[in-house]
């Protein structure tokens, strides 16, 4: 804990601690010590908002660990890839779609300039588990296929989604190298 937030604990329930932490942790900032201020927030209105205009939440909408937008971004952009790379020819099916999980990380970390490895992960897994459960439900007849995935679905799932996480973070790992050194001046 920060010294900054640290308050003073309360004896009655060590619950109540916890709460107040994941609220203040969750809700982005200093919410419950801002109530318990009570005059010195509103003495100073300007200096809360200048101190965390620059502070995110950590989960949220545009938080720092996990960003609903971005993560609504990166799954766009692998389902787009995981499209695309099943339409090309001759290699489409289950490389052509890795390889859209691949390439679609990749241009994703060459763009955004903050890391977002968590939501790219999710999407490329979530992608590739999509994509190995659709294959098997695609070949043949469907009632087979939906034996087979009852008998291996699990493992075919973990698998395709562990596939797709690796070549996300690979993927978004590359794309980010190259903006890095596109983006540095050069020694000479």
């Amino acid at each position: 804990m920060q010294p900054s937030k640290e308050r003073e604990s309360s004896d009655d329930d060590p619950m109540d601690d916890l709460d107040d932490l994941l609220d203040d942790d969750l809700g982005g900032g200093e919410g419950a010590s801002d109530a318990d201020a009570g005059g010195a927030a509103a003495a100073e209105p300007g200096a809360r908002s200048a101190g965390n205009a620059g502070d995110a939440g950590r989960v949220g909408v545009s938080g720092r660990w996990f960003s609903a937008k971005s993560f609504g971004l990166a799954l766009a952009t692998v389902a787009v890839g995981v499209f695309v790379g099943g339409l090309i020819p001759l290699i489409g099916g289950t490389i052509g779609t890795a390889g859209g999980v691949f390439v679609a990380s990749f241009l994703l970390g060459l763009a955004l300039s903050t890391r977002r490895y968590v939501e790219t992960g999710v999407a490329g897994g979530a992608a590739g588990a999509a994509s190995a459960v659709t294959s098997v439900l695609g070949v043949g007849f469907l009632p087979i296929g939906i034996d087979y995935l009852s008998q291996w679905g699990l493992p075919l799932v973990a698998v395709g989604g562990g596939v797709g996480l690796a070549l996300a973070l690979l993927g978004h790992y590359f794309g980010r190298d190259l903006r890095a050194g596109l983006s540095r001046d050069i020694e000479g």
